[in-house]
């Protein structure tokens, strides 16, 4: 199954959130922007889709947080 990656850098002074090279929102703060990335992940996962965001540092080292996977679901037989 494939992952998605949202990614958080920084461009021309604003935190980007980015998925697939499509921007989705622009922050004035990395936490901010941290912060809807987080939100757009869970979201996602609760669609079934799994999710991680890459972030960029001010050093240009990227920062791979855990991959989020989608709720388990229950046993047909309800086991």
């Amino acid at each position: 199954m494939a992952i998605q990656e949202f990614v958080v850098r920084e461009r021309d002074g604003l935190w980007e959130v980015r998925l697939g090279g499509r921007l989705l929102s622009g922050q004035p703060t990395r936490r901010e922007a941290l912060s809807v990335a987080e939100a757009l992940v869970h979201a996602a996962a609760l669609r079934g889709e799994r999710c991680r965001i890459l972030a960029g540092t001010f050093d240009g080292v990227t920062v791979e947080f855990q991959v989020i996977e989608p709720p388990r679901q229950p046993a047909a037989d309800g086991a």
